[in-house]
């Protein structure tokens, strides 16, 4: 009989430590998760119904070196991580004889690092996946377990890309959770020169820049709705989160950035590549939330990336012709003639 510890949060992880329960409930000791309980995607009150329900010793980790005290506590034979934020350090990982596997969403070597499925939307991928894979000092670059992958539509938003990785994920830790621990399962080594990586993503990433593609920007906004904090952008100085958008299916001139028509079914917008989207729902600063057309209500308005536009700054400009802004102005006409 195996003693094994688990590390996770949200969703994919409550759904990974019931699997557990189910599959070899005599060989889980006890679960170490955090309160994410001011976080949209939490499912903190699902592991204390879960601690409730079997008995098991719920450890709520006030940070890594916490968790890292909990597990030298229980001196686990394995650890299985799904949903952790922190990192672990080189001595604990060595402490543990089989040491820790975890979940990561993509295909491994590719992607390792933050917001893979975000950025899988973003490069506008055809198929996302997710490894089962054990976790080494280095960056999502220890050895598989297992892989699997769904394809990744046109008009998938993350939160559809995420349900179908998550199914994935539950079915493939299901059939390899038992085999890890009968021993008759073995990983294979990542061939580290086809891998890729991606940077960690902050909420001010997601300032869209009017001047790129609409399919882009479409991507952009798909790949950060909600769940994520989403794609936003600015009407004179009111940030606006775009939830929900699609594509013009015909070429529209204008400046990237223009609001060019409204109607009942939302707001199309002008891009760089003289095609449009048409932003449909949208938030505003006060949390208020609703269809883009009841927040943009004028044409003569522009979208920019930030609070102060360029437009904002030319109009300026023209009305301050001694202004520094008006010299730039000049400046840069001359240049382009």
């Amino acid at each position: 009989m195996q003693n094994v510890l688990f590390l996770g949060s949200k969703g994919l992880g409550l759904k990974a430590v019931k699997e557990m329960y189910a599959i070899a409930p005599e060989s889980l000791r006890g679960v170490i998760t955090i309160d994410d309980s001011s976080d949209t995607r939490s499912a903190y009150s699902g592991f204390r119904d879960f601690e409730r329900e079997t008995r098991l010793d719920l450890h709520i980790a006030k940070n890594g070196k916490s968790a890292e005290a909990i597990i030298a506590e229980h001196k686990p034979d394995l650890c299985i991580v799904v949903g952790w934020y922190w990192l672990i350090s080189e001595a604990t990982l060595s402490s543990v004889r089989q040491g820790f596997v975890g979940i990561h969403n993509s295909l491994l070597p590719k992607l390792r690092g933050g917001s893979p499925l975000v950025w899988s939307i973003i490069l506008e991928h055809k198929e996302v996946g997710c490894s089962l894979f054990s976790f080494t000092p280095g960056l999502d670059d220890g050895p598989i377990w297992a892989q699997g992958s769904v394809p990744l539509d046109d008009d998938d938003y993350v939160s559809d890309a995420l349900a179908k990785v998550e199914q994935k994920a539950i079915d493939l830790f299901r059939h390899n959770y038992p085999l890890i621990l009968a021993g008759t399962l073995s990983p294979m080594e990542q061939d580290h020169s086809l891998a890729t990586f991606c940077a960690q993503r902050m909420p001010s990433d997601g300032s869209i820049r009017w001047d790129q593609s609409a399919r882009a920007i479409y991507n952009f906004i798909r790949a950060q709705s909600h769940p994520y904090p989403g794609a936003y952008t600015f009407l004179k100085s009111d940030k606006l989160s775009i939830w929900r958008a699609r594509l013009c299916p015909y070429p529209y001139f204008g400046t990237p950035g223009q609001i060019a028509r409204i109607s009942e079914d939302g707001v199309c917008v002008v891009c760089g590549d003289n095609m449009a989207i048409i932003i449909e729902e949208v938030e505003d600063n006060a949390s208020k939330r609703g269809k883009a057309q009841d927040f943009i209500k004028s044409v003569t308005g522009r979208l920019s990336h930030s609070a102060v536009d360029d437009w904002t700054y030319y109009d300026h400009a023209a009305r301050n012709p001694s202004s520094p802004a008006s010299s730039a102005v000049k400046n840069a006409s001359q240049r382009t003639l």
